[in-house]
């Protein structure tokens, strides 16, 4: 034990006369030599006496001293009276000591309040550690990274900082990153109970329970004071295994009853008492976590979630959203009710609650894939692809996440790139599950590749025969190969599986089918069928009326006028999903590809693009989108007639006029205004009255 208490003391007081220097550390040794022979009281009273000639780093390792032996109340005392006689050079240092301590056995905001004033009195590794400690406390994921990152920039062989950092990583989710910080820390400082019990925090989220054990019990041994070291070590044993639960809960209890008024640890007690069930003994301490802390996140949503394991969904769901409407919410409340949301397929509404919550937790691969269905469902694809591929990279033997993402990228526009992450996927030893099939038959089927697409949704019904999106697209793929009556059977197996979902389409591929037989009866009956249904048939119906009416006049209907008829289908089907794509890019956060869609839009669509790109032209937030929506617009001519009103209002506001001391970016903003007005004006000369 000789020399920790130095080395967990704030050692930074270089303005300390060397006398009293001398004197602190020879009381810090003999002080160690006192607790070593069972004599706590003696050591007290040696650094007791120290300290009251040391100033405030004396108060500091009396302080510790006091923590060591498990006396927090004496402890709190001390810090009060270093807190308020810290002075110069050591200010810094003493005052994070005091924020440490507070996030131990006190509020998050009164720690992150005193860890400012350590940075403002210098910048230490010690002061922006604490600082970063208290911001991780408070919730503010980022901004704890940040200033951590700046704590180790200040002291590479400071291992608070490191603690610091690997504290804020947990709190982001990137547990790897985490632990490689605090084994750093650990190095630096080996008898540091803190970084061992935080390296078993970091080990239990990448779900290594027994390294988790072993590191918290490394904790408990370094300090038998230390009331987080027992809590987690609780919490890993039943991780590891269930059945050790008594055990798991004696050592939380054991951390309660050292660090009663710690949030942390009668967090872990209730998560021990959870994972047993007993959900209103966990209630409880999650409670009395609160009310150590009201602003400890964790139990809050950890009380959020105990009423949804009771089943208690809208009462669980209208308590998170109370909370994010106090602005004390955190990333894992945000994911809930933007899932939630997603549940009840409000994907705009999810949208922003899971875009803050990825942004808190961007190693939650989970968040990222529930953003991602969010944007899917909101026709949003290239930000799809991206959270996508954000779940994919943080959790790569994820399959589902896998699968989905190289469908996105199809519909993103990127077939090839989808049909590569698709057959990685499928050709995967042991793959068995049809939805990967199905996603790569549609990548297939947009390649105008008819026959790996059949080969593609057979493995899929295979599979799974209750797969009426494979059933569905084996009817497209034999349609377009002109093998009519498998089309029909697969159209008509869909709508066997799931006739609700599934008929529209079917019956419109079963009439173009009939159409193509030249069973005019048929046709026409499936295809009101399918108008009932919401779908466009005016093709079709022209179509049919044309092939009703040469029979009626006895005309011989050639296979080369079939034939033409499918073309036409086909290309008109292609221009659809053009049409698609561009409307689909028209929602991209990337601006390219956002002018991209407008032009595509007024070529492939014509005058019903109008409102469209009105929209780009008068609201985009980047003035390059603006004028291509602007030149989109103008390249209708007359037929854009319509757009005059806006194209007008907004020639009558007044230039953007930059202030004084503008940025670059104001600047460019000045000059793209100018360029903006001359393409309304160039649109609206084009348009004409």
């Amino acid at each position: 034990m000789k020399r920790v208490l130095a080395a967990l003391a704030v050692v930074a007081f270089l303005a300390a006369p060397a006398a009293a220097q001398s004197k602190l550390d020879q009381a810090i040794d003999k002080a160690n030599e006192q607790l070593l022979k069972g004599k706590p009281e003696d050591a007290v009273k040696t650094l007791t006496k120290a300290a009251a000639e040391a100033g405030a780093e004396g108060q500091i390792a009396l302080a510790r001293l006091h923590e060591r032996i498990g006396d927090l109340e004496a402890a709190a005392r001390v810090h009060e009276q270093a807190k308020g006689s810290a002075t110069g050079a050591a200010r810094a240092d003493a005052l994070a000591a005091v924020a440490n301590f507070t996030l131990r056995r006190g509020k998050a905001t009164d720690a992150l309040a005193l860890a400012k004033q350590a940075v403002e009195a210098g910048a230490t590794p010690a002061s922006l550690a604490a600082m970063a400690r208290a911001q991780v406390r408070t919730e503010d994921g980022l901004g704890a990274l940040a200033t951590a990152d700046k704590a180790v920039a200040a002291g590479s062989g400071s291992a608070i900082a490191q603690i610091a950092r690997g504290e804020a990583l947990i709190a982001m989710g990137k547990s790897a990153d985490a632990e490689a910080a605090l084994r750093q820390a650990i190095q630096i400082d080996p008898k540091s109970a803190l970084a061992y019990s935080r390296l078993a925090r970091a080990q239990l989220a990448l779900a290594r329970p027994a390294d988790a054990v072993a590191s918290a019990r490394k904790a408990t041994e370094l300090d038998d004071k230390f009331g987080e070291g027992f809590a987690v070590l609780g919490v890993a044993i039943v991780a590891e295994n269930p059945k050790t639960w008594s055990d798991a809960i004696a050592q939380a209890q054991q951390g309660a009853f050292l660090d009663p008024d710690n949030p942390i640890v009668q967090g872990a007690v209730g998560k021990i008492f959870e994972a047993n069930g007993q959900l209103e003994q966990a209630a409880n301490a999650y409670r009395k976590a609160l009310a150590a802390d009201p602003a400890f996140g964790p139990a809050r949503f950890a009380l959020i979630q105990a009423e949804l394991n009771r089943g208690n969904r809208d009462a669980a769901i209208a308590e998170a959203k109370k909370i994010t409407s106090t602005g004390m919410s955190n990333a894992d409340i945000e994911r809930l009710i933007g899932e939630d949301a997603v549940r009840r397929e409000d994907y705009s509404g999810a949208i922003p609650f899971l875009e803050k919550a990825t942004k808190g937790l961007p190693g939650n691969p989970d968040g990222w894939a529930l953003l991602g269905r969010a944007y899917h469902a909101n026709r949003r694809y290239d930000e799809a692809a991206e959270s996508y591929k954000r779940a994919v990279d943080l959790a790569p033997q994820n399959a589902n996440y896998r699968t989905t993402y190289g469908l996105i990228l199809g519909l993103a526009g990127e077939l090839e790139k989808g049909l590569a992450e698709l057959q990685k996927v499928t050709s995967a030893p042991g793959y068995k599950d049809a939805v990967g099939w199905v996603n790569l038959g549609w990548i297939y089927r947009n390649m105008n590749k008819p026959q790996e697409s059949i080969a593609a949704y057979q493995k899929g019904l295979a599979l799974d025969p209750k797969q009426e999106q494979a059933a569905l697209g084996l009817g497209w793929a034999y349609q377009y190969t002109k093998e009519y009556d498998k089309a029909i059977a697969a159209y008509e197996q869909a709508m066997k599986i799931d006739p609700k979902d599934a008929s529209a389409d079917a019956n419109l591929g079963i009439a173009w089918c009939y159409f193509f037989k030249r069973q005019v009866p048929e046709a026409r009956a499936a295809m009101d069928k399918a108008a009932a249904a919401g779908r466009s048939v005016t093709q079709l119906k022209e179509n049919v009326d044309k092939l009703e009416k040469w029979i009626a006049e006895g005309h011989a209907v050639t296979e080369e006028q079939i034939a033409k008829a499918q073309e036409e289908q086909q290309a008109y089907e292609e221009r659809a999903k053009k049409v698609e794509a561009a409307d689909n890019a028209s929602r991209s956060k990337n601006p390219a590809s956002r002018a991209r869609a407008a032009r595509d839009l007024a070529s492939l669509a014509g005058p019903s693009a109008v409102p469209s790109l009105v929209f780009l032209m008068q609201s985009d937030p980047n003035y390059d989108v603006r004028i291509a929506g602007a030149q989109a617009l103008g390249s209708l001519g007359p037929a854009a007639r319509a757009a005059l009103p806006n194209i007008d209002g907004v020639l009558r506001q007044p230039p953007y006029e930059p202030p004084i001391n503008a940025t670059p970016e104001q600047l460019d903003a000045a000059m793209k205004d100018g360029d903006y007005r001359r393409a309304l004006r160039d649109a609206r000369a084009k348009i004409g009255r």
